[in-house]
């Protein structure tokens, strides 16, 4: 079952997104879907107490606390669920990076762009599938990398670094291009820099000088490519 909190203080739009929640969970048997609603900041943070979500729907524009504190909120609580913005304004898009949002709804919300966020944020929750994992020749053996913990490759004297989500790392002789070759079928894996490959579902912000990752570590975007790399993380998390 995979749960899913939603936040706005306006009962039409809770009514609205609840509807389309319904439908959606008509259409797709695959996921067993549980929505609650709160009307305020204070009722989910408090509910969260309790216990997590999987999935976050959070208004930006609330009286109390607006959806970009009550995320920080929530993530201070070590909740890593996904989260997606409802607003009237993409003026908050910078702002959803720095609580890893996977993206955001533009009210009044399409049924149509409801269902696709809400699709993509569910194949995020879901367990990785079998075959999709990264098999790395390293100097102990043979290992399978997750491609969900996979958080980015850096290229280094010689050798290829792969860094996972639990912050613990593997080295391989395998060529960048080789493992890229591997990895670009999936849309999530990209090369900001011919030194790096990452995984978007990582990165938290972008800047001219680079791609933000975990650990604030900064990833180089050559500056001929600063529009090209701003496209690619612009359309991957706000198509």
């Amino acid at each position: 079952m995979i749960e899913i909190a939603l936040c706005d203080d306006n009962a039409e739009d809770i009514a609205l997104i609840e509807s389309y929640a319904r439908s959606f969970a008509a259409e797709h048997s695959e996921f067993s879907l549980r929505l609650k609603t709160f009307s305020s900041p204070d009722e989910l943070l408090l509910h969260i107490n309790g216990g997590g979500f999987d999935l976050y729907i959070l208004d930006v524009i609330m009286p109390e606390m607006s959806g970009i504190r009550l995320a920080e909120a929530i993530r201070s609580r070590g909740c890593r669920g996904e989260i997606l913005f409802l607003t009237v304004s993409p003026e908050y898009a910078l702002d959803a990076f720095s609580v890893h949002a996977g993206g955001y709804l533009l009210k009044p919300v399409r049924r149509e762009d409801f269902d696709n966020e809400l699709l993509r944020a569910l194949q995020r929750l879901a367990p990785s599938e079998k075959g999709s994992a990264l098999t790395v020749k390293t100097r102990d053996g043979i290992r399978r990398v997750p491609l969900d913990k996979l958080v980015m490759i850096e290229s280094f004297n010689h050798m290829r670094t792969l860094t996972l989500s639990d912050n613990s790392v593997l080295e391989t002789s395998s060529t960048l291009s080789e493992l890229f070759d591997r990895l670009c079928e999936y849309e999530n894996f990209h090369m900001p820099h011919r030194a790096y490959i990452v995984n978007l579902d990582y990165s938290m912000g972008i800047k001219r000088y680079g791609l933000l990752m975990p650990g604030n570590r900064w990833i180089p975007i050559p500056r001929r490519l600063y529009s090209s790399v701003r496209e690619v993380f612009s359309n991957y998390f706000f198509k």
